[in-house]
This record gives structure tokens, sequence and C-alpha cells, in this order.
């Protein structure tokens, strides 16, 4: 990146952190807002002493506001001890209300999406119980109220459309990405949005322009952490700022691992004791811890065996996921008796599962271990799962050649002139 633009960067930064700040000191969802999306620890500051001051709320100095605060304080790990039994007390008390006065006016949650994504920013925390339940067929609601209310193509509109998909109770597919083009990546921070695949230059010059005459903190704000995560792919590798692609291209490469796999015949040392020692691959279970311990260094987000939507009486589990992705890392080990047919059928279903309308995923990148190493069955294996819908991308990990051949008693040499016979065969 030229020097003239990470000057331009610095001064914009200077510009909208002014703007943002004066907001955060005169107004209290400001700071929890700007706190929470930040993380900086002057906003850090402001959003405890706010979310103090909301919890001593009684009475009639409640208001959807101090839920708000409070939710933006329980979504923050070091905070959420602190603040959960107040939240909880006073979203409660925010359900049991209607959503439109006796005038007609509209409480807070339903007229301000900032208000809205505070009180869902808390409740993500909540466990998911029957009163988790009727809090989302309230959010559902007061979102149907909102939506009704809240017109026009702003980025305020933009991020009440992501907090559609954020409401465990809706029974459609997420409406699409409105707003500008630097909102989906200053959302992106807190794990609560995707960017689309665009080039880091266009986010990066869309969130610049016009910075200068921003005069709405929260707009400021979120400027800032999109110039921060547009900054962080052109200049640094920022595990936070990966994108599904990064996953898929990720995977792409395990099988350079192997280079440097644990197979021996003898032990590399000369110390007393030493075994000769080898990592087994032999189902999908050694697989899936395989491909954890890729991930798991570069995406802290990355869950293991999470339960997915039921379906009738039964309850899918996908193998590895990353929610902030939308994305499902399905594990598959193609034992050698098994056909492609069969293999393609159990994907489709798979994905028939994971992405229905309800569920939280929206793409599946399907790894394969080939324990037969059927290179010539493999393109017919792609062919058939192309076009899947919300199959992102497909990666087939062959099974090294001195793995189970050598374990056979057959000697290295032996192994590989086995290996190089089998590729003749499939050449012809």
């Amino acid at each position: 990146m030229k020097t003239e633009g990470v000057m331009l960067i610095t001064d914009a930064r200077h510009v909208l952190r002014t703007v943002a700040m004066s907001e955060a000191k005169q107004n209290p969802l400001a700071a929890a807002f700007l706190g929470w999306l930040l993380r900086a620890d002057d906003f850090l500051s402001m959003l405890m002493e706010v979310a103090d001051r909301a919890a001593a709320a009684k009475g009639a100095d409640r208001n959807s506001r101090n839920v708000a605060v409070l939710g933006y304080a329980c979504s923050i790990e070091s905070l959420k001890s602190r603040f959960t039994a107040e939240f909880t007390k006073q979203l409660a008390w925010l359900v049991g209300r209607p959503n439109f006065a006796n005038g007609g006016e509209p409480c807070g949650v339903v007229a301000d999406p900032l208000n809205f994504a505070g009180v869902l920013a808390g409740a993500e925390n909540l466990p998911v119980d029957q009163s988790r339940k009727s809090f989302d067929q309230w959010a559902m609601s007061a979102w149907n109220d909102a939506d009704a209310l809240i017109e026009g193509v702003s980025w305020r509109r933009g991020l009440l459309n992501n907090l559609r998909f954020r409401i465990s109770e809706r029974n459609d597919a997420p409406p699409r990405k409105s707003g500008p083009l630097w909102l989906a990546p200053a959302l992106q921070r807190r794990s609560w949005d995707i960017p689309d695949e665009t080039s880091v230059s266009d986010v990066l010059k869309a969130a610049l322009t016009d910075a200068a005459r921003v005069t709405d903190g929260f707009e400021a704000g979120l400027r800032i952490a999109a110039i921060d995560w547009a900054a962080a792919r052109a200049m640094d590798f920022d595990v936070s700022a990966l994108t599904s692609a990064d996953i898929a291209g990720i995977l792409q490469r395990v099988p350079a691992v192997f280079q440097r796999w644990t197979w021996e015949d003898k032990p590399r040392t000369s110390r007393l004791g030493g075994e000769p020692r080898r990592w087994h691959i032999e189902n999908e279970y050694h697989f899936q811890s395989l491909l954890y311990a890729v991930l798991k260094p570069l995406i802290a987000a990355l869950e293991e065996e999470q339960y997915m939507s039921p379906t009738g009486t039964y309850q899918p589990r996908s193998d590895l996921c990353i929610l902030a992705l939308e994305l499902v890392v399905e594990v598959k080990f193609w034992y050698q008796g098994k056909s492609v047919k069969d293999l393609i059928e159990e994907i489709a279903a798979d994905l028939s599962l994971y992405l229905r309308k309800d569920s939280r995923y929206r793409n599946v990148i399907a790894v394969i271990w080939d324990d037969g190493v059927r290179t010539e069955a493999q393109s017919e294996l792609r062919r058939g799962l192309k076009g899947l819908s919300g199959l992102l991308d497909v990666v087939i990990v062959n099974r090294p050649s001195c793995m189970k051949l050598i374990e056979a008693g057959v000697s290295k040499k032996q192994a590989g002139k086995s290996q190089a016979r089998a590729q003749k065969r499939v050449s012809r």
C-alpha cells in the first residue's frame, strides 16, 4: 500500500475517532456500542461506566436503551459475569411490554436498530431454554414492526437486515445484504456479518469516502472498524479477517503436512527406550482431529461437534463449524469399499440437514480423506458434487503411500513400487 494511502487512512481514522468519542461522551448507547465494536481501552472504560448506571436503573428509570447497554456489556467475555444477572431481569421487563405505546409511539427497540442490536448481543449469551425461545418469538415480532417502520437504504437499514439473521425463530432465509459496502466488514470484527468477496480496495475506498463529513458517532465507529478490517487484510496476514474462501484455501493445502508426518521404521533418536512412532489415520475421527489441529490455531471461533436444528426426532451434529462465517466443514472418510455414489448421497443428505432455512449456516466445505487413493474416481466424485446448493468447495486428501503398506510388512522400496503400479493402472 502506498505511503499516501496510509497517511489518508491515518487522517481519516483520527477524524472519525474524534466524532465517535464526542458522541460516546454524550450518549450512553453510543458509549456501549462503540465499546462493544472497537474494544479500545477508552471506549471500554466508558462502556463499563454506562453499564453500571444502566444496571442500577429501577422503576420508572428503566428503558430499552438501558437493556441494550447491558446487552452490549454482557457480550464481552470479561464483563459477562458482572452484568448478566441484571441484564436478564431487565430483558424480562422489556419482553413483557408492548412494542407500541397507546399513542402509537414505537418502543426503542423497534425505532432504533442500535437498541435492537444491543438487546440481541446480550441475549445470544443466554442459555437455550424456554425463556430464550420466548425471547426469540418476541424479537421476531419486534423485527417485523421495525421492518415496516425503518425504510431506505441507509446503514441503519442494513444493520436491521443483519439482525434478522441473528434471531433463532426466523423461518426463512436471511434477507439480502443492504447498506454501504463498509458495513459488513465493520460487523465482521464482532462475527456479526460476512463481507462479500469484494476487493479490499473497494471496501477501503467506500469507508474513506466523505469520512470528513461524518457527524454520526455510530457511523464513525463502524467506518473505523471497516478501515481496520481492510487495512489488516491489505498489509498483514490477519486471521480475524479470514473469509470462507480463505478457509477453503487453507484446507486445499492440508496434504502438505504429510511432508513432515511421523511414520518411522526405527527410532529417530538414540535415547534409551525410544521406539519408532507412526501417526495413523484410520477413520473419520482421526481425520477430523487432524483438520482441527490445522484450523484451530488460526481460527479461535472454530467449534466441533455442534448440534444443528432438529429434523423431527433427529438432531444432526456438524463435524467442524465457524458460526462467524456461517460455515460448516464436513469431514468424510472415503473407505476403500465405499462407492462414489454412496459418498455423494451422504454429502447431499448432510447438506439438506445443515442448510435448512432455519439454520444459522449457509455454506459447507466437504473435506474427504481418500483411503484408497482413487484418483480416477475423484474426478467423478467432484462432478457429482458440483452444483449441490450450499457446497462451497470440495477438498480431497489422499492417504500417503507409506501408510498401511509398510504397516503390513512391506518395505519402503516395495511400497514405492506398489504405489507406482497402482498409478500406472489408473492412467491406462
